[in-house]
């Protein structure tokens, strides 16, 4: 009787296990991949959407209105798009020409914000998350990514604030880890060729391909909008409007900081 042996790829083999028992895994020489997560995923850096001498196009900011406080939106489409001065809306609103320039201000601040994150679908969040997270800290994304307030997101769902900012920053770093076990595999490899002696070029190659698994990784993107919202930027979408100056215009409309 013959017998057949099949012979399987080890640093694929080495995959099934934990780091420190993993084929080629240097623990003195492993670069943190959550560092490098960081420095491949980081949101960009907000930029001025008109520079200096060059005026706004509205063209390009159009499809962030609905993200935004929707009295924004409008004093922002009279202004970019309709050209109308910001007495004349004042005028409309029946509010002053600062409470005019004050949201103006806010409202492009937020979009600047919107600017640096990947956009999200729901189908697809739903798809690519479903299998990983629970019910109830999926919808928490979703809601943060809605409205960035923490507050707002407990009242809808009946929960403590604390509550939802502990499944919030527990979800982001699972998002961090879901990434890092993508790009594992390659970094053992990168660990196990240097041992070997190879050449700096396909030591170079291999350590790309790391990179290249972080970058190209389906949960990529989430981790870009979670981290940004975290990073100083919780309550960037959300507002409050004071209910005892209801019917007196813009200038009864405050937003948290």
């Amino acid at each position: 009787m013959s017998t057949h042996i099949a012979l399987q790829d080890p640093s694929s083999m080495s995959a099934r296990f934990g780091n420190d028992r993993r084929l080629g895994y240097d623990a003195d020489n492993d670069p943190d991949l959550h560092d490098l997560i960081l420095d491949r995923l980081h949101p960009k850096e907000e930029e001025e959407l008109a520079p200096e001498g060059q005026s706004l196009n509205f063209s390009e900011i159009e499809r962030f209105l609905p993200r935004i406080p929707s009295r924004e939106a409008d004093l922002i489409r009279l202004y970019y798009h309709n050209k109308m001065k910001q007495e004349q809306i004042a005028k409309i609103f029946s509010i002053t020409q600062a409470a005019v320039s004050y949201r103006l201000h806010r409202g492009i601040k937020r979009i600047q914000f919107l600017c640096t994150i990947p956009e999200l679908e729901k189908d697809v969040f739903d798809i690519e998350l479903g299998p990983k997270f629970n019910d109830q800290d999926r919808e928490i994304l979703w809601r943060m990514y809605e409205t960035t307030c923490q507050s707002e997101i407990a009242k809808q769902m009946r929960l403590t604030q604390g509550r939802v900012r502990h499944r919030f920053f527990r979800a982001l770093q699972k998002i961090s880890q879901l990434i890092a076990e993508e790009a594992r595999e390659k970094q053992v490899q990168a660990q196990m060729l240097k041992k070997q002696g190879k050449s700096k070029d396909e030591v170079e190659a291999a350590e790309l391909e790391v990179e290249q698994a972080i970058d190209n990784s389906r949960f990529g993107k989430y981790w870009t909008v979670f981290f940004a919202i975290s990073d100083k930027h919780f309550n960037i979408l959300h507002e409050v409007s004071l209910p005892q100056f209801k019917d007196r215009g813009d200038a009864q409309i405050i937003t948290i900081e």
